[in-house]
């Protein structure tokens, strides 16, 4: 058994030992398996992990949304509606005076207004969703105003598509807090930070938040004061379990109602389980490995295109990922506007050693691989390993929790980064902005992927944000196309996979529909 999976079977075995005790689920209850020790915030304007944002979104409510079947379809959520001028570049919204939030307090265009100057002038990692339309910290106050409680004003510096302002407005980082109870809650300027962080809520979704223990749960509870439709389910907990066998343990007792982190062998094996169900559909996450080119050999692109061959990409899907995963080696996903088949690389080992000398590679090559210490990162990293030492390429790998996985990340402390990305909204951009497009080109001066792996001059920048303002939907597509050939080549990135995800659910669990970003759970809709 690999080192690392023994010693977290032997921790859930202590625990069990020690009188944990597991009971059914109660019927008003869905209990979550999941990892979600990567969750730091649980502020809107600050969150960016998977496990929080998987939070949040059940919690806090943006303008618009859309339909997780069908992206192209925009509703309005606390917005009834919206209009853009002729000049491209205004748009105003009429919020939904229905909608309160658990505090009992209307939702307004005030409170709209001071959670998108919020997230500006917070300046957290995800406040690029909307500081890239032009917002700064010292022009916000003037292009985001609420012109009386039922209108909002919002003035982009440049016309884009509608639809991808309306696309980045139904972010999860666009959250509309509650701003009188924020606002009491502010200390030295913090904007609530401290107070909303951790242990606090002031959204208008259907559920508020009961109580969070780091690495171990998430307790929402059902919003009383919540405006729309009231969910079934009074109770939402999301439990940290890594390993997927102990999730297909708990899921078979019932001691679960849906896994989130199942792997192929225990999918297979629940198959033939009348009281379990598989739940799928296609995500927009991709699986990379981000190598960080401040290292002198990985900043030598021969080295890079070696180490792209010497991925054995259908090894993997057919013995590890088995129907999770399909090979996807371009920045954009299939299923996205300028999404492509285009998979240039395939395992090949003479061509990679070939590369390695043209590159004037002597003896052998060592660097540190930080690994999340969850499936299935650690079985995609050892498979790695295996192929790249034989063309004397050591891989140590640094296996972590999500935490020191993320910090470590965003530190650049690190050779190889062992990840994946998913889309915050369904538009190319949300990926093209974070690995091609340097900071010189943005709009914000915001930084993306492509910095942090040290990869400066990307020599597309300029075309990504060129397409990004293309209106023309055909051209556009043919120019995600061509800058993803070159990207490919070029990049510090080696895209590996698209996730086909799947979670296993008890057969009592109705209405959980999977989209294509990692915010698209939405757990008021399930009924059990």
């Amino acid at each position: 058994m690999k080192k690392f999976t023994w010693i977290t079977t032997l921790i859930l075995g202590l625990q069990l030992g020690l009188g944990v005790a597991y009971a059914k689920t109660p019927s008003n209850t869905l209990v979550i398996a999941d990892s979600i020790d990567d969750v730091i915030s649980l502020d809107p304007q600050e969150v960016s992990e998977i496990g929080g944002v998987m939070t949040t979104n059940q919690i806090y409510q943006p303008l618009v949304s859309y339909d997780v079947k069908d992206p192209s379809k925009i509703y309005g959520v606390l917005a009834k509606s919206w209009s853009v001028a002729e000049d491209g570049v205004t748009f105003t919204f009429k919020m939904n005076m229905d909608a309160k939030f658990s505090s009992g307090n209307a939702v307004t265009a005030k409170d709209a207004e001071y959670s998108l100057r919020r997230l500006v002038k917070m300046g957290s990692r995800t406040a690029f969703i909307i500081t890239q339309f032009g917002f700064n910290k010292d022009n916000v106050d003037a292009n985001i105003v609420a012109t009386d409680d039922e209108t909002l004003v919002m003035k982009i510096a440049e016309p884009y598509s509608p639809s991808f302002f309306l696309y980045c407005l139904s972010s999860f980082a666009a959250g509309v807090v509650d701003s009188k109870i924020v606002m009491e809650n502010t200390v030295d300027g913090d904007y609530g930070n401290a107070w909303l962080k951790a242990k606090n809520t002031a959204g208008s979704g259907p559920f508020v938040l009961k109580s969070w223990k780091p690495k171990e749960s998430i307790t929402l509870q059902r919003n009383d004061n919540f405006w729309g439709e009231a969910p079934a389910l009074k109770r939402i907990v999301l439990r940290h379990v890594a390993e997927s066998a102990s999730q297909r343990l708990l899921l078979e007792k019932g001691d679960i109602d849906i896994a989130n982190k199942l792997g192929p062998d225990d999918h297979e094996a629940l198959a033939s389980n009348k009281d379990i169900q598989k739940i799928s559909g296609l995500s927009g996450t991709i699986y990379y490995m981000g190598l960080n080119m401040r290292n002198k050999h990985l900043g030598n692109q021969k080295i890079r295109l070696a180490m792209k061959h010497l991925v054995d990409y259908q090894g993997i899907v057919d013995t590890i990922s088995r129907g999770t995963m399909e090979i996807h080696q371009t920045m954009i996903p299939r299923g996205f506007l300028g999404g492509t088949d285009y998979n240039p690389y395939t395992h090949d080992l003479d061509k990679a050693k070939a590369l390695l000398k043209e590159a004037g590679v002597e003896g052998e090559l060592e660097f540190n691989m930080v690994v999340w210490n969850s499936a299935p990162y650690t079985d995609f990293a050892q498979a790695i390993q295996a192929t790249m030492a034989k063309a004397g390429i050591k891989l140590n790998l640094e296996v972590v929790d999500g935490k020191q996985w993320l910090t470590r990340y965003r530190n650049s402390d690190l050779d190889i980064w062992l990840g994946l990305w998913g889309p915050d909204y369904p538009d190319p951009h949300s990926n093209a902005k974070a690995f091609a497009v340097n900071t010189v080109d943005t709009p914000d001066g915001s930084d993306g992927l492509a910095e942090r792996f040290g990869w400066t001059k990307t020599g597309v920048s300029k075309r990504t944000m060129a397409a990004v303002r293309e209106l023309d939907t055909k051209k556009r597509q043919k120019m995600y196309e061509e800058i993803q050939v070159e990207h490919s080549l070029n990049s510090p990135f080696i895209y590996m996979f698209q996730e086909l995800r799947a979670v296993g659910a008890r057969s009592n669990v109705k209405g959980f529909s999977l989209g294509t970003t990692f915010a698209d759970d939405r757990f008021w809709l399930i009924t059990k």
